[in-house]
């Protein structure tokens, strides 16, 4: 069976005021925001399977990779080439 794949950019704004929280010195991304991030992605309500954050992932550019698959979708977010985070999203 073959599968849908699609590939994007995200935009993690580094003006966003959730970096005075998160963390000040160093802004990290929060995983929740990853996470939501591909739930807008997909076409249909989603439940989060798994997520795996690899690297801290500061504010700024990222590629993004989903894998539509029939009962759910992998998800990869890339940090210089490297899997940053990577998830399962359900169906």
């Amino acid at each position: 069976m073959s599968q849908d794949v699609r590939e994007g950019t995200f935009y993690f704004d580094p003006q966003d005021g959730i970096y005075e929280d998160h963390f000040p010195a160093c802004p990290v991304v929060p995983g929740s925001l990853i996470i939501q991030s591909f739930v807008n992605l997909v076409s249909a309500p989603a439940g989060i399977d798994s997520f795996r954050f690899l690297s801290f992932i500061e504010p700024g550019h990222y590629t993004w990779r989903i894998e539509e698959k029939p009962d759910r979708w992998n998800c990869f977010l890339f940090q210089g080439g490297q899997v940053a985070a990577q998830g399962v999203l359900r169906r």
